[in-house]
């Protein structure tokens, strides 16, 4: 279903041939909008309002018409017809925005084709509409489909009607941009690719060949980053680079993926050149962390620590028997001796400590913080607490020699003598 709204103000004051403004017969100024020819792509018609040649293009099943109490109604009534009446404030202050804000929210636009007129506006009116279409997006899942405006001061005998809609993908581009960096979630841009090629032809389709495979491999990387799968992450982002690589010449309307490409090569290079998995578990925990993911970036930390004692010692860091069972009855168990005061018999006391303040921080993530002791401060804290895991991981995983032969036999000993 398409909807059309359209903005309808107080108009000019209406003058003679001499240049003096008309008056009615109780004295007020009488206001109009100037006759003018107005052309959308193949629609070329004259008429006071640049919502009448919209309307014959688009067809809109439903009309909303805004505007204060001062604006031409009459007007449009005699040149739009079938319309639905938005009454609204002027929008000079902070209340009559919010009231103009109700007005949209309250519009019947869920799941429709929206199509914004926004000529003959006024005051600051069109730009806070045009961020309303942001929220009929993400709130009403609306589709915008044009969002037009007559140039009526074009010193042209026919004025053009462009669309603005690539205004509004620039904002969602930047917001696709911002979910990637800020919390490494490539899925919006990976849509708002998927949408701009299926507005080419088949051929043209054909032409950007690698640009198709470009949305597929976004959204892998999205999953791979959702469910911490570190190895499959750095492949998806070395494949997007991959794909950049070898671009035809990229479309004028898909030219803000550059952007994002230049992104992702900096994101991909963080893991080059580091050889050790447990290095580059200890770099997605950072990542995590940076990207307000502190539940991942724990998993990462911890898993960080069981694949450094297990790899350095040149055991199968990816043996799952190997880090749950064998590793996590020695760590019990020197846990155990700690608890006691005693020195421990296998690890490292500072290896061990970390590892338990790790385990016991996930154990509450993990949880939810559910427990009558758990507070809003408790979770500041934990931040606080995480980034110092990670600090001290840091200085420590790059400092200490755990390897030895002594603990690989311990390791291999825990796991033939009790699994």
């Amino acid at each position: 279903m398409k909807v059309l709204i359209t903005i309808i103000g107080k108009g000019s004051p209406k003058r003679d041939k001499t240049g003096n403004i008309l008056k009615d017969k109780t004295g007020k100024q009488i206001f109009d909008y100037f006759e003018t020819t107005y052309q959308l792509e193949d629609i070329i018609k004259k008429s006071k309002l640049s919502s009448v040649v919209i309307k014959e293009k688009v067809k809109p099943d439903k009309i909303y018409v805004m505007g204060t109490t001062e604006s031409l109604w009459k007007l449009a009534d005699e040149l739009i017809g079938d319309y639905e009446k938005v009454i609204i404030p002027f929008g000079t202050n902070h209340e009559e925005f919010w009231q103009i804000f109700d007005a949209l929210a309250g519009l019947d636009v869920e799941n429709k084709e929206i199509y914004l007129d926004l000529t003959h506006g006024f005051r600051s009116i069109p730009l806070f509409i045009s961020t309303v279409m942001n929220f009929f997006e993400k709130v009403k899942n609306a589709k915008i489909k044009g969002v037009y405006y007559g140039m009526f001061e074009v010193a042209k005998e026919i004025k053009p009607i462009i669309d603005m809609l690539p205004i509004l993908e620039m904002n969602q581009w930047i917001e696709g941009f911002t979910l990637f960096k800020e919390y490494g979630d490539s899925r919006k841009i990976s849509n708002l690719i998927d949408d701009k090629l299926k507005e080419f032809s088949i051929e043209e389709r054909k032409r950007l060949s690698k640009l198709n495979s470009l949305p597929k491999v976004l959204s892998k990387s999205a999953n791979a980053f959702g469910f911490t799968a570190l190895e499959f992450y750095i492949k998806s982002l070395q494949d997007i680079t991959d794909i950049a690589k070898n671009l035809q010449t990229i479309p004028k309307n898909l030219k803000a993926i550059e952007f994002l490409i230049e992104d992702i090569k900096d994101s991909s290079q963080i893991f080059k050149g580091i050889q050790k998995q447990w290095q580059k578990q200890l770099k997605l925990a950072e990542i995590y962390f940076d990207k307000n993911r502190y539940s991942q970036s724990l998993t990462a930390l911890r898993e960080s620590l069981l694949t450094f004692i297990l790899e350095e010692n040149e055991l199968e860091w990816d043996n799952e028997k190997l880090r749950e069972k064998a590793l996590g009855k020695l760590i019990k168990e020197d846990t155990e001796r700690m608890d006691k005061k005693e020195k421990p018999k296998t690890f490292p006391k500072e290896i061990l400590v970390l590892l338990n303040q790790t385990k016991d921080l996930r154990n509450k993530s993990n949880h939810g913080f559910i427990g009558k002791s758990s507070s809003e401060a408790e979770i500041n804290q934990s931040i606080e607490k995480l980034q110092n895991y990670i600090k001290e991981a840091k200085e420590l995983l790059f400092t200490i020699n755990i390897k030895s032969q002594k603990l690989k036999n311990k390791i291999i000993e825990s796991l033939s003598a009790n699994f």
